[in-house]
């Protein structure tokens, strides 16, 4: 009752500050000395990677579903060589502290694939 309560003062309060704004339809005044307020819609275009992972194995699926929710394949090819437990511990973090969706059963089929995945572009990478 007190939730129901909050949502229709907040919607009342939300409603009056529109009322007050310039150019968002409200009844107020033309003051000369303000500006209009004139909201425009933008067009976003990410750039386009390459979303998938090498192989087949259920490690490049879990990181393509994902590890790419929020990181680029590049960002995730120039991560150091780090060691099972550290992938572990990072998946881990990704999950609690930034909300990543991953279910805690396929930390280890991730784990395993980052490892071989990053120790590979780690070696290519040096020899460039």
């Amino acid at each position: 009752m007190m939730l129901r309560r909050g949502i229709v003062v907040l919607s009342i309060l939300v409603a009056l500050s529109f009322a007050t704004i310039p150019g968002t339809g409200g009844s107020v005044e033309r003051d000369s000395g303000h500006q209009t307020i004139v909201l425009k819609s933008q067009k976003i275009k990410f750039p386009q990677g390459n979303l998938k992972f090498p192989g087949d194995a259920p490690g490049a699926k879990a990181a393509g579903d994902y590890c790419l929710m929020c990181h680029s394949r590049g960002m995730i090819d120039a991560q150091p060589a780090l060691s099972l437990e550290q992938w572990k511990t990072e998946i881990n973090k990704m999950r609690s502290v930034y909300g990543c969706p991953i279910s805690e059963d396929k930390d280890k089929e991730l784990a395993d694939f980052l490892v071989q995945y990053n120790h590979k572009t780690a070696s290519v990478s040096s020899l460039k």
